[in-house]
């Protein structure tokens, strides 16, 4: 049982980080398009237009 459910975590993470050598390559965070900037930042744009920086560790499948 414990093996399907880390079979399942994984599964879910590959799903929603992708990879990727674009600058967004399919991550998100709580339902954002992420993005890394020029100098290795992490971050998707608000509703209000602004650049949210989130850790990079959101970001490591991105690159």
């Amino acid at each position: 049982m414990k093996k399907m459910i880390i079979l399942f975590a994984i599964g879910i993470a590959a799903i929603s980080c992708g990879g990727g050598g674009s600058d967004s390559g399919g991550c998100s965070y709580n339902g954002k398009t992420l993005h890394v900037g020029e100098k290795g930042g992490c971050y998707y744009v608000s509703s209000s237009g602004n650049k949210e920086y989130v850790d990079k560790k959101y970001c490591r499948t991105c690159y």
